[in-house]
């Protein structure tokens, strides 16, 4: 061979040798970067879909959105919507983000399906707070709000496994494909260059694979946690009733610990009276698979490992694993929740029994609740006043000062009592002892008033009638003597702040003593009320008329400014003071009235001072001839 055709060879060769090398280093690095590829893709989807699911499971969950409804329906408190709220927002972003990763129909559906009962949810909650707004008791809210939550606990548990399965297909995949590119680069052996290279490669393929497990491991340790921090207590059960998991929760519960509860069935955990009963349950849930949402029954009894038997509430689903089904039993001891129920039961039958009036309203004042005692107290049916607001009871008795000083006492006190006059539905005024109180949340915020009412109407009438007998004649109707001295005292500071005048008419009947003796008490005690009636026509509406005592009147002339005026009335009273009275066996007894004034302030600045001397100055009438007047002016210098 020419040297020409050795050095064409060894070109050639070392072309071809070059050419495989560039071949051989070229194609395992395209194989191993597409083993990365891959790798990669199935971590970012493995990592993003277990994470999605996780937040699904913490927000929607019965430790989440299912858990604080449920509550919000049965305690009605203001501080669970917000929680709520953040519950749904969190479940839809979850939602979202797993709808960007799915890559099949199946997924879609299983999502679509997740998310229209989240809706449904939505709209459910949405209808809870206007039902609780209405007053409507939490079980009248559960009755209107209840979702079938299957399609969605279903879509839940595809979605878990269908995550499962394609991690496990994408690893079956990357394994194949790792392995085929082992085979090429085991060709490429003698290429140590290429080796060096390729092995270049696998550390830093290997390195990631290790911090691509590593994100898997802490991915799968938070995972747990959430399981573990999960409030209600969770067991996984086998087929044959054998606990395969437990969290915290669980071991709090039943007082085992994890070593004990491993391995244990579950029957061990019930009264020995209901074992062979839930066995045959147990047998029917692995034979259909479905999920059923927490029981509400009342009759599922759990044992702890002291002996102490309590209720529980109980949401089944399913799952598997390593060809295994598996039970997941997510499980809450409802004794408080029991025995709160109890407590409500009782309030609300002490509520409707009670004799004692009762209204509830909201911080609004809107009425929420009300007794049969106070319908009929009101006579307003209660369609009549749920939504109302108590204005509606208004006598219009009360001016706006009054009712404004009924909340600030309330604002001040949390408490305020007194009289109302409300209005009756027939329009009739009725007197009412009320006592209110505000209700309290513990943020100290007030969220309703609470409002006891008593019928006083009786009371009122007794103390009109005693006010009758205290301040008022009985025989002729007029002011007594202790109400006449204390309307003269309001007149005679009245009159001194107007710089006006009051003037005391002292008035006794001539000759009533003979128609007493003669005729008898009967007949005096008709002149006594004509007398009366006569006095009560010649005086003006401001004035006052009053009986003193036997046939001893007393008139009372109200902020006078002229002096002048007082001669004209008591003209005009002496002068209907003039009556005959007929007898039977003799002449008619003839009777008239004569009159004392003294003046305030000419005369005197106390009342008795005023009495005193329009008394002096009747007598001094009396002794001119009677059936006249005389003024304590005209004699006062006469006295001695």
């Amino acid at each position: 061979m020419s040297l020409r055709a050795k050095t064409i060879a060894v070109t050639m060769i070392a072309v071809a040798l070059m050419g495989g090398l560039v071949f051989f280093g070229y194609e395992t690095k395209s194989r191993i970067l597409s083993v990365e590829k891959q790798w990669i893709d199935f971590n970012t989807y493995a990592a993003k879909s277990n994470y999605a699911l996780s937040r699904i499971n913490t927000h929607f969950g019965y430790g989440g959105f299912i858990h604080h409804f449920k509550n919000y329906i049965l305690h009605q408190t203001e501080d669970l919507p917000p929680k709520i709220e953040e519950d749904l927002r969190e479940t839809h972003l979850a939602i979202e983000d797993y709808r960007s990763l799915s890559r099949s129909e199946k997924e879609k559906e299983a999502l679509q399906k997740l998310h229209h009962i989240v809706n449904v949810y939505r709209s459910k909650y949405e209808f809870a707070r206007k039902l609780i707004a209405e007053g409507n008791t939490p079980r009248e809210v559960e009755t209107h709000v209840q979702v079938n939550d299957s399609p969605a606990l279903e879509a839940i548990d595809f979605l878990t496994r269908n995550t499962l399965e394609q991690s496990r297909k994408r690893e079956r995949e990357t394994s194949l494909k790792l392995a085929d590119a082992i085979r090429f680069i085991d060709l490429a052996a003698l290429l140590i260059p290429l080796i060096a290279l390729i092995a270049g490669l696998l550390i830093i393929y290997i390195r990631r694979l290790m911090e691509a497990t590593q994100k898997t491991i802490a991915a799968r340790s938070y995972a747990e946690s959430l399981v573990e921090a999960a409030p209600d207590a969770w067991l996984i059960v086998d087929s044959d009733g054998y606990i395969r998991g437990v969290n915290a929760r669980t071991l709090s519960m039943f007082g085992y610990s994890k070593e004990e509860m491993l391995g244990m069935t579950v029957e061990a955990l019930m009264p020995r009276r209901l074992r062979q009963h839930h066995i045959g349950h147990r047998k029917g849930f692995f034979a259909s698979m479905a999920s059923r949402p927490i029981d509400k029954s009342g009759d599922l009894v759990a044992i702890s490992k002291d002996g102490r038997e309590f209720p529980v509430e109980i949401s089944l689903s399913h799952t598997r694993n390593n060809g295994d089904s598996l039970a997941i039993a997510a499980m809450r001891d409802v004794s408080k929740k029991r025995k709160a129920e109890q407590r409500l039961r009782l309030t609300q039958q002490v509520f409707e029994i009670t004799a004692e009036p009762i209204l509830i309203t909201d911080s609004n004042k809107r009425i929420l609740d009300m007794n049969d005692a106070f319908c009929r107290l009101t006579g307003y049916s209660r369609e009549e006043l749920m939504g109302q607001t108590p204005a509606m009871l208004s006598s219009g008795r009360h001016d706006a000062d009054f009712y404004q000083s009924i909340w600030r006492s309330l604002e001040n006190n949390d408490h305020w009592q007194g009289e109302v006059w409300n209005r009756h539905k027939n329009g009739e005024a009725c007197p009412n002892l009320v006592t209110i109180s505000s209700v309290k949340n513990r943020n100290g915020q007030t969220t309703h008033f609470v409002a006891t009412y008593s019928d006083i109407s009786s009371l009122k009438e007794n103390e009109d009638r005693l006010e009758l007998l205290a301040h008022f004649d009985q025989l002729t109707g007029l002011p007594n003597r202790m109400l006449f001295h204390d309307r003269l005292r309001g007149a005679r500071a009245r009159a001194h702040r107007n710089q006006t005048i009051v003037a005391v008419m002292y008035v006794d009947l001539d000759g009533f003593k003979a128609v007493n003796d003669t005729l008898g008490h009967a007949a005096g005690d008709q002149l006594l009320a004509k007398a009366a009636a006569q006095l009560r026509a010649c005086v003006r509406e401001d004035d006052t008329v009053a009986r003193l005592g036997g046939d001893e009147f007393a008139v009372l002339f109200n902020g006078l400014e002229d002096a002048d005026l007082i001669g004209q009335l008591a003209e005009r009273i002496v002068g209907s003071l003039s009556f005959s009275v007929e007898c039977t066996d003799g002449p008619a007894l003839q009777v008239s009235g004569s009159a004392g004034i003294s003046i305030y302030p000419l005369d005197g600045e106390s009342e008795e001072n005023l009495l005193e001397r329009a008394d002096q100055a009747m007598y001094e009438a009396k002794r001119r001839g009677k059936h006249q007047y005389c003024f304590y002016r005209d004699i006062k210098n006469n006295l001695g």
